[in-house]
């Protein structure tokens, strides 16, 4: 493949480059709570990212080397970012832990990560660092000294060296749970195409704001919320994740006040906000415009989207703006993506035909019907294929596994050289892991062949609260099985195990209980079921691994757990 042109050569040329507008330069609005608001300038940003860069350097961090960051949304949090590839290395983001109940999720999730990126430093709250035992070889920063430090106009800079296309910028999680993620190796080439795929296909200008709750330690929140707009020398503003929870109208009241153009969530949002946002919370609220909303992260469902849009169309919402994208962290972010100016476009298929590897169109108010969002075309220089088991070419409206490649892609997953090699296919096709057709040049996603749980955009792996479930006494090991599952009308997925266990019943409450409380400790995810069932009850292939698949069938269809004490916990 030819080289992909970028108006940047990176994402931190850019950042440079847009500063050196000084007093005009884009400025990044934080809003840690209602009526409080912090001004970060390109410029400003510039110099402390400097200042952070020469005092994590004082911490024995340089070039090539790998860095934790363990921070909420914020200036520490933008400030270390930057001042990290400043220095040549690349900065992981995970989650803060929510709380620190023997901080024993906290100690495994982080253990876990140091011993697999081994990084230099990790650079989080002074909470975690109190809650933290020593971690080897790590250096544990504190991020708001770290940013006391970059904001002190006497503190020296690193000398600024923008990096080389092919350097690393970023390593990406490519889970949101606990346990051992793979580490997503990003180049600056990798990332500055992708900046400029995105932004080239939605028309994001420099005129166009950013509004952004997406956490940053997501893909979808850091690139979306800092690095699209900063490729493109866009303002953007940043409010807290929980915000969302807390007050819904928040997210739109910022998109009217600070004229948002641009906005990502994933589905579950739009659901949310349609059904908690009050009329009363929107006096005053318009939203004419926002013209560029990315929905991806996790399926799309019409019904969601469509309930979104006539919901608060009356406040200016332009009825054609949603952008169902698909992407994931291997392709920097997004591989597809519609166009501002195109509708919400769905298939309804048959179930039947589907399941047999055809998208055949059904009565769209058939009981055989489903509905598969139209997720876009590829962005520029970017191919997508649908091939079978075999890897053998399939045409449209055949359904197979999905494969993609492009100046975005990912060089591998940090230090696994052997899954790297598992998940490509000559010449330079990257497995997706996911199954879908194409129709009329777009990409439709039908399922996933991979395990992920996906709640509220974060992918969790089935084994982290399958793991944390058999530590329960009670609990037979190697009999837990996490799955997925969303109800009809719901706008996400929840959380359900299927646990065996040889208890009498009236042991079965309080083990439920036990379970949904270590599984909640350990992962910050609460099940919203726990199904007991007696031993040998969960499928397993004949060397005895655990048939999720399977499993997943079964609960779903309801059939499979007919007469047993299938009880949500609540």
């Amino acid at each position: 493949m030819t080289a992909f042109h970028t108006r940047s050569a990176s994402v931190l040329h850019a950042l440079w480059e847009h500063a050196e507008r000084g007093s005009d330069a884009p400025v990044i609005k934080l809003i840690p709570e209602p009526g409080r608001e912090e001004l970060l300038r390109y410029d400003t940003l510039v110099e402390n990212a400097a200042r952070c860069a020469a005092a994590l350097a004082e911490h024995g961090v340089g070039r090539g080397d790998r860095v934790v960051l363990c921070l909420p949304t914020g200036q520490a949090f933008l400030t270390a970012f930057f001042g990290i590839q400043l220095l040549g290395a690349m900065p992981t983001a995970i989650s803060v832990p929510m709380r620190f109940g023997g901080a024993a999720g906290v100690e495994g999730q982080l253990k876990d990560l140091a011993g697999y990126l081994r990084p230099a430093a990790l650079v989080t709250t002074a909470d975690v660092i109190e809650a933290l035992p020593h971690l080897v070889d790590t250096h544990l920063v504190d991020g708001e000294q770290l940013l006391a430090r970059a904001t002190s106009s006497d503190a020296p800079k690193h000398p600024v060296r923008l990096p080389k296309s092919e350097d690393l910028a970023l390593i990406q999680c490519t889970s949101g749970s606990t346990g051992r993620p793979k580490g997503v190796m990003i180049s600056h080439a990798n990332m500055a195409a992708n900046c400029e795929q995105f932004i080239s296909a939605a028309g994001w200008t420099r005129a166009d704001t950013a509004v952004n709750w997406v956490p940053l330690y997501h893909d979808m929140g850091l690139f979306t919320g800092v690095l699209y707009p900063v490729y493109a020398g866009a303002d953007s503003v940043l409010m807290p994740p929980s915000r969302l929870l807390r007050a819904p109208a928040d997210w739109l009241r910022h998109i009217s006040a600070h004229r948002g153009a641009v906005s990502a969530a994933p589905n579950f949002a739009f659901g949310y906000a349609a059904a908690r946002i009050r009329d009363e919370e929107l006096d005053g609220v318009d939203l004419s415009s926002w013209r560029i909303s990315i929905c991806g992260a996790e399926p799309i469902q019409p019904a969601t989207m469509e309930r979104f849009f006539e919901r608060f169309g009356r406040w200016g919402l332009p009825a054609t703006m949603p952008l169902p994208s698909y992407g994931m962290a291997e392709a920097s972010l997004i591989i597809t993506t519609t166009r501002p100016e195109e509708p919400l476009r769905f298939d309804s298929i048959d179930r039947r035909s589907a399941a047999e590897g055809r998208a055949v169109d059904a009565e769209p108010h058939s009981a055989d019907a489903v509905r598969i969002v139209d997720c876009g075309r590829p962005v520029a220089d970017t191919e997508v294929r649908i091939v079978d088991e075999h890897g053998q070419l399939l045409g449209e409206n055949r359904i197979g596994h999905i494969q993609f490649r492009g100046p975005a892609r990912t060089l591998g997953y940090f230090d696994l050289p052997e899954e790297t090699a598992a998940t490509t296919d000559a010449p330079d096709w990257w497995k997706t892991g996911d199954i879908g057709y194409l129709r009329d040049g777009g990409l439709r996603i039908t399922s996933r062949a991979k395990d992920l749980i996906i709640i509220r955009g974060a992918n969790y792996f089935p084994s982290d609260f399958e793991q944390a479930a058999e530590k329960v006494p009670g609990v037979r090991l190697g009999a837990v099985v996490a799955v997925g599952h969303q109800p009809e009308h719901s706008d996400t997925e929840e959380l359900h195990l299927i646990v065996e266990t040889e208890l009498d019943g009236e042991q079965h409450e309080p083990l439920r209980q036990a379970v949904r409380a270590a599984v909640t400790s350990a992962t910050g995810v609460p099940p919203a079921g726990i199904h007991l069932v007696p031993k040998r009850s969960i499928p397993k292939t004949t060397s005895g691994k655990l048939q999720r698949a399977k499993a997943r069938g079964l609960f779903v269809a309801q059939d499979g757990l007919a007469g047993l004490p299938a009880t949500s916990a609540q």
